[in-house]
């Protein structure tokens, strides 16, 4: 079990690795999900934020995320802080349903005090995360987007 004050955020540049390539992570069998491999044709978005979440020297969860500024959504409400949606979050297969995951979402709050932490997934195993750490989850009001069902979560 690990608690937020010991876990480290260590920000992640997307880095060029082929001619139009860039990716921010280098390829690891700890974390499964695809979109750590991507390679991007193009610059990345500026408003995309990688970063690795560290403990004692060991990267034990990933996370991309983007901010926005104040403003009223129509299922989460009035955002007067802004919004960090977090797109992509995985704990590293060895080190899952110890306490890393929750521990990394508060460590990602204690760094961004202010915004409201959103969570886009689409993925069985996730929701059952974002449940257990007691998020709301926002069913969408279209069922099915291209064949995936999305859920947006939100901290309580």
């Amino acid at each position: 079990m690990s608690n937020a004050e010991s876990l480290q955020i260590v920000s992640r540049m997307p880095v060029r690795k082929r001619r139009y390539w860039y990716s921010a992570y280098e390829d690891s069998s700890d974390f499964e999900m695809p979109w750590w491999r991507d390679k991007y044709e193009s610059e990345p978005s500026t408003e995309d934020h990688w970063v690795a979440i560290v403990l004692r020297e060991r990267e034990v969860a990933r996370c991309k995320y983007v901010m926005t500024g104040p403003r009223a959504d129509t299922v989460l409400g009035d955002l007067p802080h802004g919004q960090l949606d977090i797109l992509a979050f995985e704990v590293a297969v060895s080190m899952r349903r110890k306490g890393i995951g929750r521990a990394a979402v508060q460590a990602i709050r204690n760094q961004n005090p202010l915004p409201r932490l959103t969570a886009l997934n689409d993925g069985v195993e996730s929701r059952k995360f974002w449940d257990g750490i007691g998020w709301i989850r926002h069913e969408p009001a279209h069922a099915i987007l291209r064949g995936v069902e999305r859920v947006t979560y939100s901290e309580p």
